[in-house]
Order: structure tokens, then C-alpha cells, then sequence
């Protein structure tokens, strides 16, 4: 995965990268996750870069750690609904519905990219319109 040069930082675009596997399966409860040396070279990242998302992963319950044997991806449960994060998605996503309201995106459109989103586990065509 080539990460962007602007924008998010490069913990962030992994967190998402790993979130967007196992959203689409490509990750499955249970599966180990490269040791934390093993994924900063073949992300081409700092190791405290891939610890900090680790961390963070374990921090909202998307993986777990055993010492020793390494991270794994966790079982979904619904105590992994985190009120917080729910807060600060209704955050982000009113903004991006403020831009695309701003841009002319009929609410129609927006209702099409979010099913088309959903149903590929978030990712979205960019010449959809």
C-alpha cells in the first residue's frame, strides 16, 4: 500500500488500511497481524509508527496482544461500540455532508455513495457520480 504524501498521517491511513481488511474480510478474527518490525518494513514506516497503531487498534478493541505470540485480530462484539467514537463519526461525517452540500451533491447521491460504500466495505468508486 502506497501511503499519501498529504493529509493523514501515516498511522492513521495504516489504522484505516487494517480497519478496511477486516471490514471486507481480508482479516478475520483470529488471524495474526506481522510482528510490529515485520509490518514497519513492509509499510516502509517507523516501528513506533506501527506500534502507535497497534495501540490504538488494542485500544478500541480491534486486536489483541498475547505476549509473546503477538497481535491478533479480534472477535466483533457489540461492547465494541464505543460512544465516543460514534460522537466523533456523527462529527466527521456532518462535515463531510456540509462539503458535499456545498459542492452540489444531491442528497440521492450521497444515499447511492454511502450503500456503494457500505456494501464494499467502505470503498468507494471515485468516478461514481
Amino acid at each position: 500500500m502506497a501511503f499519501a504524501t498529504t493529509g493523514a498521517p501515516y498511522y492513521e491511513q495504516l489504522l484505516m488500511q487494517i480497519k478496511q481488511q477486516i471490514v471486507d474480510g481480508s482479516l478475520q478474527p483470529g488471524d495474526k497481524l506481522p510482528s510490529i518490525r515485520a509490518m514497519a518494513t513492509e509499510m516502509h514506516l517507523n516501528p513506533n509508527t506501527v506500534s502507535k497503531t497497534y495501540q490504538l487498534l488494542e485500544n478500541q478493541q480491534a486486536v489483541y496482544t498475547v505476549k509473546g505470540r503477538g497481535t491478533f485480530v479480534n472477535t466483533p462484539t457489540k461492547t465494541m461500540i464505543n460512544p465516543l467514537a460514534v460522537a466523533e463519526m456523527k462529527t466527521k461525517l456532518a462535515t463531510i455532508l456540509t462539503e458535499a452540500q456545498f459542492l452540489g451533491i444531491t442528497e440521492q447521491q450521497i444515499q447511492a455513495l454511502v450503500a456503494s460504500a457500505y456494501q464494499t466495505g467502505g470503498t468507494v468508486d471515485e468516478h461514481q457520480s
